[in-house]
């Protein structure tokens, strides 16, 4: 009975301790799930950006690796409860057929008693060896005197044996509801640790699925050398080589042009005959086929000044612009310079509006000349939310005298149609840029050519932003020519733009109307 008794106790040791390692692991359960799950931080590719994703990445690494250890000390857990359980369980079984035997022997308390004298008497024991002389004594003594004390022996050795019975199946009945309440307490622990190893294995798998999300946005950041700065577009020949910007013909006869759809940023400046020009720059891809290149325009010292001293292309200008341009940090590769030999003419158009050329052979044209471009635009990464105040947005019109532009939201980019006919490219594909920035600018007149506009770039004015199909009203400020312009929202926060083409038109103030 005393093993009994012990195993009940250690029996239920073990619940108390399983209890306490329990409580401990759902703490940190608590903990774990308490943990905020997403990544919040500054938008739009910045440094603060990039340092919350950090700070979560090693967070979220902390977390995975408690959450395993956890799991893995709720399945060692486990293992010993289920163990526990079955040693318990056997201790019942045990105490239960222990508890039948004696119950079937304090049956009858005179068959007891009847039992402990013949199984003394079969032993040899002194006391049955004296009761049998006794007996044989009394066929010729009437006198059994002696006789009954060794029966009296006897049957109180039977009394003792009858009460030691009585205290086994006391002590039985104590013990097992005790091991009964220990496995019932197992149980539920057992069950308690199943819902807490599920409800933490979600935890892990959204904790997995979250780092698995900043490590791709970490990897944004990681590669920007693989992007370009202008446009946030991949780009595979690398950052650290300058901007190319080539100036394209936009008259009626000059349509459709090559090369439009590759282009990173595309200028859309006014011109003489209340026309426009584009100065299309290019970054991120090589393109064969680029035209009809015309010529340069003072408007394009200030405006291309940010880009470190761009590659330019042209056609040429009167001396007073060539003088400008090359008095400016524009590198001059136009057709009238030494890299002429860049530039062919397409005889199926007719001059001036056939004048083609690569990307790869201006290159070639500019040599070591140029610098790495900045970040002309708050580029953020793919996947976070725009922070800017917006309104959806179906489109605008663009008014430049003799010119009309409207662009149309298609659910990726914004459609462009120009004096009522789609602009496309000379494969038929759709001007369709993911981003349209309407900057209104002031125009004067060019120093080099009276009859020219000049856009006022440098200063500030009214801006609208049309990006994932919505309009952000705000603001354009460039304090000095070298200044990169910086675009906001009404509120004064800088406007955040998806990686993707961006077409800039450059109308006067209020030449524009939102769709």
């Amino acid at each position: 009975m005393a093993d009994d008794m012990l195993s009940a106790t250690t029996s239920l040791m073990t619940t108390r301790t399983h209890m306490s390692r329990l409580l401990t692991i759902l703490l940190i359960i608590v903990a774990l799930v308490a943990t905020p799950s997403g990544f919040v931080g500054a938008q739009g590719g910045t440094t603060d950006d990039e340092d919350a994703l950090l700070a979560r990445e090693t967070a979220l690494f902390s977390q995975v690796a408690s959450t395993r250890a956890t799991l893995d000390e709720l399945a060692a857990e486990r293992s010993q409860v289920l163990v526990d359980i079955d040693t318990t369980s056997a201790a019942i079984e045990g105490s239960a057929d222990a508890l039948e035997l004696l119950a079937l022997a304090r049956r009858e308390p005179a068959q007891v008693r009847l039992i402990v004298a013949l199984e003394r008497f079969v032993n040899g024991e002194p006391a049955s060896t004296a009761f049998t002389r006794e007996l044989r004594a009394l066929e010729h003594d009437s006198t059994p005197f002696q006789h009954q004390e060794v029966l009296g022996s006897i049957l109180e050795a039977a009394d003792a044996e009858i009460k030691r019975i009585d205290a086994g199946i006391a002590s039985l009945a104590a013990t097992v509801p005790e091991l009964q309440s220990s496995r019932s307490a197992l149980v539920d622990q057992l069950s308690t640790i199943d819902a807490a190893t599920l409800e933490l294995g979600v935890v892990l798998d959204e904790a997995e699925a979250e780092l698995e999300e900043v490590t791709e946005g970490l990897a944004w950041y990681r590669s920007s050398g693989g992007r370009s700065p202008l446009s946030g577009r991949p780009n595979a020949n690398g950052n650290n080589r300058p901007a190319l910007v080539v100036k394209i013909d936009n008259v009626p006869r000059a349509r459709p042009q090559a090369g439009i759809n590759d282009a990173d940023v595309v200028y859309v400046e006014l011109v003489e005959g209340g026309v426009t020009r584009y100065a299309a720059v290019f970054h991120s891809e090589e393109v064969s086929t680029v035209g009809p290149v015309r010529s340069m325009r003072t408007t394009d010292i200030n405006l291309l000044r940010p880009l470190n001293k761009p590659l330019f292309a042209n056609s040429g200008g009167n001396a007073r612009t060539t003088r400008a341009i090359n008095d400016s940090p524009l590198v001059n590769i136009g057709h009238a310079t030494s890299a002429g030999g860049a530039y062919y003419r397409n005889n199926n158009r007719r001059a001036p509006h056939n004048l083609f050329t690569s990307t790869a052979a201006l290159r070639r044209a500019g040599g070591t000349s140029g610098g790495s471009p900045p970040e002309l635009f708050t580029i953020r990464r793919p996947g976070t939310a725009l922070a800017n105040t917006a309104t959806a947005s179906t489109g605008v019109r663009v008014s430049y005298r003799n010119t009309s532009v409207s662009y149309t939201w298609d659910g990726s980019g914004w459609a462009r149609s120009q004096d009522g006919a789609a602009t496309v490219d000379t494969a038929g594909v759709r001007v369709a840029p993911e981003t349209v920035v309407v900057q209104f600018t002031p125009y004067g007149v060019s120093p080099a050519d009276r009859n020219s506009p000049e856009a006022n770039t440098v200063g500030s004015g009214k801006a609208w932003i049309y990006t994932e199909g919505v309009l952000i009203r705000g603001s354009w400020s460039k304090p000095t020519a070298n200044s990169v312009t910086l675009y906001r929202d009404s509120e004064g926060n800088e406007i955040q733009l998806l990686p993707g083409r961006i077409w800039v038109e450059l109308p006067k103030p209020g030449n524009a109307s939102v769709r």
